[in-house]
């Protein structure tokens, strides 16, 4: 309770002061303070573990988690993400460190999906087999992108995510289906394609803040790249028209630009990206899966005793 008023608080400071984009912010972070208020804060996963999306959890004061060697960050509220990528092994183990120092390795099924298969052709040949020189080109685009994306930041924690286009949902192309690129086998699409007319709007999903603005990259064209918090990002490709800049706050009502057909690309459409640092998840998914709900908790397996571990 005490920590409720103590928000309560701060929310009025922050309406005196008019400071909107924290407004909005606090509100996300205190439907999850409550979403995750449970008697002794237990140990839980409260999304499905499947390849391709967000999995969101809590902790008990004092724990802490670990996945694939790294620790996960949890907010002020105990509540933690990471994320599975596509093609992600049949089974994830999580280290739990209680907070009186002992540790539990915990073992979850990952679900799995089907993938589809799509053909695209009619792309310049030097898109698909880009020469010497466009390599170079891409090599040192792909750096200035991970290094915006290197940037961990706790400004905000987001749970909920808007379609980025408004007035035409037409999916194009799915996250994750098997590429065929002018007969040629490339990786699973890395996020979701809107068909949409040039110059539609373009809104930011969630709180957040632009880490990288690019006119002319080599495969997205026209792109822009948003810190969501805790290492959850965004990408929108192609677009015709920017209207924000680096380092510019936005919310859902943010307009980001316009879409467009520059970079790689056959026709007009936004190429939109969700991803946890370095691993791209199911944008689809987290929108229309993931409205701000409380998921059933995920039992893990604890190797120390056997059994199912009381979430």
């Amino acid at each position: 309770m005490k920590k409720v008023i103590t928000m309560y608080i701060h929310f009025i400071r922050l309406l005196k002061k008019q400071c909107y984009y924290n407004v909005i912010t606090f509100f996300i972070l205190f439907a999850f303070s409550l979403l995750f208020h449970t008697s002794g804060y237990a140990f839980e996963l409260i999304s499905p573990v499947q390849e391709g999306s967000l999995v969101y959890g809590k902790l008990d004061v004092g724990e802490r988690i670990r996945y694939q060697g790294e620790e996960i960050i949890p907010t002020t509220y105990r509540a933690f993400v990471f994320a599975l990528p596509q093609d992600a092994p049949d089974q994830i183990e999580l280290i739990l460190t209680r907070s009186d120092g002992r540790e539990e390795n915990l073992s979850f099924k990952v679900r799995r999906r089907k993938w589809n298969e799509e053909y695209i052709s009619g792309l310049p040949p030097q898109k698909v087999n880009p020469s010497p020189v466009d390599q170079d080109r891409i090599r040192g685009e792909n750096r200035q992108v991970g290094l915006a994306r290197s940037i961990f930041s706790r400004h905000a924690f987001p749970v909920c995510f808007e379609p980025p286009v408004k007035d035409y949902n037409r999916i194009s192309s799915h996250f994750g289906s098997r590429r065929i690129l002018n007969g040629q086998k490339k990786a699973g699409h890395s996020g979701t394609d809107y068909a949409a007319p040039i110059g539609t709007n373009v809104y930011a999903p969630a709180v957040g803040i632009v880490r990288f603005v690019h006119d002319d990259l080599f495969y997205t064209g026209k792109t822009i790249l948003i810190d969501h918090g805790y290492g959850i990002y965004s990408s929108y490709s192609h677009l015709s028209q920017i209207n924000v800049k680096k380092n510019q706050k936005v919310d859902t009502k943010t307009l980001l630009g316009k879409v467009g057909t520059t970079g790689r690309s056959t026709g007009p459409h936004l190429h939109f990206v969700l991803s946890w640092k370095n691993v791209r998840v199911d944008p689809e998914a987290m929108i229309q899966q993931h409205p701000c709900a409380q998921r059933t908790p995920q039992k893990g397996i604890s190797k120390e005793n056997n059994k199912s571990e009381n979430n």
